[in-house]
């Protein structure tokens, strides 16, 4: 990624534990939607609002789960910055950190319907205003309430009812989750025994 670009970038942050295709859909669908140049995933070293509800996969398995379920697909990228920078995982010190290194590019954070309608409990919420435009995805034809005072854009994708939770649930009893995410991702849940002990 240069850094005088001025490249249009898109950010799919979660825990991705584990990434799934859903995951892949939403980015693949809006690289192309909006014409960007690229969409990194960018899985949280400690997602600070799940922290406490369950039990989190380390972040190094669940980046190199992500790594692997990227593969080469063109457009698309994996980041390590939150691993990198520690601690809990806030979007606005992780765009801080980005332009740091890429100060001419524009960033846009993908989130679901779901998570638009909290935004506003997001860390440091009238600062992430200003750093990037949010892509709210939704399936075609559903309810959605824009989020109130972001720069954003609607983005509509095929609904595909896969989450981590069912990916985790799948595992912990002993049903196949072959199809939803892709096979090396299958390979690293099995030879870590992830998942086994229920959601």
């Amino acid at each position: 990624m240069g850094t005088n670009t001025g490249e249009r970038i898109g950010i799919l942050g979660g825990t991705f534990d584990p990434p799934h295709l859903g995951h892949l859909i939403v980015a693949d669908q809006v690289l192309r939607a909006l014409d960007l140049d690229r969409v990194l995933l960018v899985p949280a070293n400690e997602p600070w609002q799940k922290v406490g509800i369950r039990a989190i996969t380390a972040a190094e398995k669940r980046l190199t789960m992500t790594r692997d379920a990227v593969g080469d697909a063109d457009g698309l990228a994996v980041s390590d910055i939150e691993l990198r920078l520690g601690g809990p995982s806030y979007t606005s010190v992780t765009l801080d950190a980005l332009a740091e290194k890429h100060p001419k590019t524009e960033w846009r954070i993908i989130v679901g319907a779901d998570a638009a309608a909290g935004l506003d409990t997001w860390h440091n919420v009238e600062k992430l205003k200003t750093q990037a435009d949010i892509v709210v995805v939704n399936r075609p034809g559903a309810d959605f309430q824009p989020p109130t005072g972001w720069s954003w854009e609607l983005v509509e994708i095929p609904a595909v009812n896969i989450s981590g939770t069912g990916l985790r649930r799948r595992v912990s009893q002993n049903r196949s989750i072959r199809f939803l995410t892709p096979n090396p991702v299958i390979e690293h849940i099995e030879s870590w025994g992830l998942y086994r002990g229920g959601p």
